[in-house]
């Protein structure tokens, strides 16, 4: 009777150890913001330094400020009043989302899924490093879109800055696409692929 133990015992550590799934699974260090703290912080710093800028120069901004473009043709085609609810709420609400979206990227890089197989685990951080530095890009994007509201700045910068930021969230999706296929191909993902 011991010896049947033993043996199915055996047999059930051979399959657990052939599943691929560990024991007790090693917990890697949680990965770090693309850039640091410091590069995800730049949008909500610049924000507070161009709320500084705005009012310190109030009287000489234009009574009426863009808020909207046509992504076409990069002109401004909605206005509001200068007054302070409207800047402060165009300028709360960029902020709020770029705190947002660097919380999510910072929170997205802690704690990976537990379903994750550890011959996986390099490519699925990876991809979640990915995905954080395309939150972390658009919350820069979000983050200077006041600029050419309440700047003096040409138009033609807005669709230098849109094309710019295009190019870049392209190429990130593109990348990030990537990832994803290489990991539910196999060569590193979550779970067994279809």
């Amino acid at each position: 009777m011991t010896y049947h133990r033993c043996r199915v015992a055996s047999e059930a550590a051979e399959r657990f150890a052939m599943s691929g799934l560990e024991s007790a699974p090693k917990r890697l260090p949680a990965l770090r913001l693309p850039g640091g703290w410091l590069i995800a912080l730049v949008p909500p710093i610049w924000l507070l330094g161009l709320g500084a800028w705005v009012l310190a120069r109030w009287s000489r901004l234009p009574p009426l400020i863009p808020i909207h473009w046509d992504l076409l043709t990069g002109l401004p085609d909605y206005w509001v009043r200068r007054t302070p609810t409207t800047v402060l709420s165009v300028m709360g609400t960029m902020g709020g989302i770029c705190l947002a979206f660097i919380v999510l990227a910072w929170l997205m890089l802690q704690q990976p899924p537990p379903h994750v197989m550890p011959e996986m685990r390099a490519a699925e951080r990876a991809f979640r490093r990915q995905a954080a530095l395309l939150i972390v890009l658009s919350a820069w994007f979000i983050a200077f879109l006041p600029a050419f509201s309440l700047l003096p700045l040409p138009f033609d910068a807005l669709r230098v800055w849109m094309a710019l930021f295009g190019a870049a969230l392209l190429v990130g999706i593109i990348v990030l696409v990537r990832s994803g296929l290489r990991m539910r191909r196999g060569r590193g993902g979550i779970g067994p692929g279809p």
